[in-house]
């Protein structure tokens, strides 16, 4: 039977560790919140994700960043916090390998704690970073003309003012890194063998909107085995819809059986 129970890991770090049946050495799935959205996700989604991985046998502690969510103010650096929460991990549940990240933010603080500590073996990014350059502006221009003409309008305005007030979605509120910084660490990411899951929604057309953005952006590390990439631009950022989170919770399942 898999249990939920309660969990602090110090430094005001603190969440719900989803546990399966029977103990595995398999590796540990941490799921960062984001935004003001709390531990549980998008419409329970972190929950639901969490028991359908308890069911394949990996543990899930869901856990509210530093100054995220439930979570009490920030107390120092965040990936420092995160990485002696992996202490605390490994002490409660015997892990020493770690797949980590989320949604948005959440991606991105996976990103750098996957950098800083070679016991990440495997990283979710959804909406994750991605640099606009030509192919953004030629999913632009497709955006537009697969649009009605009442709609042309709207959407036109909307990029000429984006022009003067850039939109949180680009990356103007995110802490992501240069493009070429972006390449070298995704190079050092597929040389440990780090498994990468990396989706982008319709919800992030402010900054993605063509499937060759992920290769312009990220570069030969992108094509490696480890690297999954899959761009949803029918889906929204939140999974809003019902199918659309059935269909996510599938295909990480199916990834994440790729863990041994």
């Amino acid at each position: 039977m898999i249990e939920e129970t309660p969990i602090d890991l110090g430094h005001g770090l603190t969440g719900v560790l989803t546990r399966p049946a029977q103990p595995s050495r398999r590796p540990l799935w941490v799921l960062l919140n984001a935004g003001f959205i709390p531990r549980s996700g998008p419409f329970r989604m972190h929950v639901d994700l969490a028991r359908l991985l308890a069911g394949e046998g990996f543990a899930v502690p869901r856990v509210d960043q530093p100054g995220v969510g439930d979570a009490p103010p920030k107390r120092g650096d965040d990936v420092a916090v995160l990485r002696h929460g992996f202490d605390r991990l490994g002490e409660l549940v015997g892990a020493d390998r770690f797949v980590i990240g989320g949604l948005c933010s959440a991606a991105d603080q996976g990103w750098k704690i996957a950098l800083a500590d070679e016991r990440v073996c495997g990283l979710l990014l959804l909406d994750p970073y991605a640099h606009q350059g030509a192919w953004f502006r030629l999913g632009q221009l497709q955006l537009l003309l697969g649009r009605r003409a009442s709609a042309l309008k709207t959407l036109l305005g909307r990029f000429t003012r984006r022009k003067r007030a850039p939109a949180i979605g680009d990356g103007n509120m995110r802490d992501w890194p240069s493009l070429a910084a972006a390449r070298v660490e995704l190079g050092r990411l597929v040389a440990r063998e780090v498994g990468v899951f990396a989706l982008y929604t319709g919800g992030a057309a402010a900054y993605f909107t063509h499937r060759a953005q992920f290769a312009a952006t990220f570069g030969a590390p992108a094509a490696a085995a480890c690297v999954h990439f899959d761009h949803w631009p029918d889906c929204d950022h939140m999974f809003m819809r019902v199918q659309d989170r059935q269909r996510l919770l599938h295909v990480i399942g199916d990834w994440g059986r790729t863990f041994t």
